[in-house]
């Protein structure tokens, strides 16, 4: 089942400053339908997208959330991960950001609710239960993620579209993705320049 109103409106991120506001509320606002958002590492674009998301897919603007990122990793020597085995493996590494904002807002609606109770002292919840609770969460908002190479002749319709990485993409690729998206969707593009992992893009060309 959909979880309930008051679990859902605790897991709303609370946007600590005006830009991070002007994004949610961006967010929430039906007029837009493709947001771009350039900010540095660690500003919160992810965690408040997927709030943002999770919001509407309750309210039932849209049926499910797509999470994208772009398959390029560090050019830094060691990092790379072509060999690990199997797909699942090495693509699993690039939803890193999505799972670790579920597990963020899973541990700040638990401490929430337990700072409301007072017979209830507040104890952190199991990394087990955590894992548990995100695969609820996934199966209740259609969680799915999407590898840049199977969206060839695909159609995504009535989605909350999360792009993360962007700025990795070359132009060609983020036509192709936009391409595949019908006016049924909202679309979040996440990036920032300083972070450009991709030898053949820049910042005037990706």
């Amino acid at each position: 089942k959909i979880l309930d109103e008051e679990e859902v409106r605790n897991q709303i991120i609370t946007p600590l400053n005006k830009e991070q506001l002007f994004f949610s509320n961006a967010i929430i606002n039906h007029f837009y339908n493709v947001l771009i958002v350039e900010a540095k590492a660690g500003s919160g674009k992810t965690l408040l997208a997927l709030s943002g998301a999770l919001k509407l897919v309750k309210q039932e603007h849209f049926q499910k959330i797509i999470y994208i990122r772009n398959s390029i990793e560090s050019l830094d020597k060691g990092e790379d991960v072509g060999y690990l085995p199997g797909l699942e493996e090495k693509f699993r590494i690039y939803n890193h950001p999505l799972m670790d904002s579920l597990e963020y807002i899973i541990r700040t609606e638990h401490k929430r609710r337990r700072s409301k109770r007072d017979d209830i002292s507040y104890t952190p919840l199991e990394d087990s239960e955590v894992s548990s609770r995100v695969e609820q969460m996934i199966s209740n908002y259609g969680i799915e993620t999407m590898w840049v190479g199977e969206m060839r002749g695909r159609t995504l319709s009535n989605s909350f579209i999360i792009i993360d990485e962007a700025q990795n993409m070359s132009n060609k690729t983020m036509q192709m993705v936009l391409s595949r998206v019908d006016s049924s969707c909202k679309v979040v593009i996440l990036g920032s320049n300083k972070q450009i992992d991709n030898f053949y893009v820049n910042k005037y060309t990706n």
